[in-house]
């Protein structure tokens, strides 16, 4: 719920003025330079999370979450799986499923020579390795898994069996 007060929204307000606080005191705590043994311990703690984040936020591990793009089209005798992999060279796919009927892809996305001497302004591109895995359904059948790859796009063309219905067997009742 909003609290509005003179077209002003509270929510926005108390969230900007509790990380102004979270943000002062961390910077209080890193440059803080008393000899109190608990406000050193509180400012190495903060510089090591702080390290720790920004590792993360420059990994590459980061900028893969979503990669390779998927569609996903679940038709009445198969499934049909298409990636988005423009750029990845087909030696560089690996496609594979496990006995748990989980669909795996691995790949990497590998960069040029020259894109790596550039001086970028905003790099948005994704290089590196990647994985990706569908889980599929019980009824999928796998040794008639059929894939192509053109124009950058993998398609996975998995058929289903059908599925048997439980024949009911009438009981009388007495």
């Amino acid at each position: 719920m909003l609290i509005t007060h003179k077209g002003i929204k509270m929510k926005k307000v108390l969230i900007s003025a509790f990380t102004t606080l979270l943000l002062a005191g961390s910077l209080q705590a890193a440059t803080n330079t008393t000899t109190n043994p608990i406000d050193m311990d509180f400012a190495k703690m903060n510089k090591y999370f702080n390290s720790l984040v920004e590792q993360h936020i420059n990994s590459s591990a980061l900028n893969n979450i979503n990669y390779p793009r998927t569609d996903i089209e679940d038709k009445q005798d198969q499934i049909i799986i298409k990636f988005d992999l423009a750029g990845v060279k087909k030696e560089n796919i690996k496609l594979s499923v496990n006995d748990n009927k989980v669909l795996i892809l691995k790949g990497e996305k590998k960069e040029s020579k020259e894109n790596k001497s550039k001086d970028f302004i905003k790099k948005e591109i994704f290089y590196g390795s990647f994985e990706k895995m569908i889980q599929l359904p019980e009824n999928s059948e796998i040794d008639k898994l059929d894939t192509q790859y053109k124009n950058g796009i993998l398609t996975v063309t998995v058929p289903k069996k059908a599925i048997k219905q439980p024949k009911a067997k009438i009981i009388p009742i007495k």
